[in-house]
């Protein structure tokens, strides 16, 4: 699997950046996030190994999914979040073919 430089969730493009630097959400140190505003997914690399890293850059993925098609985890019901999520992450893979495919060597 691949962590490009570019991703498109729902038609909207997010800049993807993996690095050293830390990231902080509510004064805790986090692996990723992602920034709606300025369309960017950032991920901390020191944090995690590579398979760590992809996992991370999932989970933003997910809160990218959730956040275009205005999911509201506490009140909607569970059937209704897997399908929205189901049908994003459907949308994510056939945007971005080239994630999900062997590693290329470098």
């Amino acid at each position: 699997m691949n962590i490009p430089e570019a991703i498109t969730i729902s038609g909207v493009e997010y800049k993807v950046v993996v690095s050293d630097e830390p990231i902080f959400l509510n004064n805790l140190r986090a692996y990723g996030e992602i920034d709606y505003n300025k369309k960017e997914i950032n991920i901390d690399e020191t944090l995690q190994d590579e398979q760590g890293q992809f996992q991370t850059f999932l989970h933003e993925i997910i809160h990218g999914i959730v956040y275009d098609r205005e999911l509201d985890l506490k009140n909607d019901e569970e059937e209704t979040i897997v399908d929205q999520i189901s049908k994003g992450l459907y949308q994510v893979i056939k945007d971005n073919p080239e994630i999900f495919t062997e590693k290329k060597e470098e």
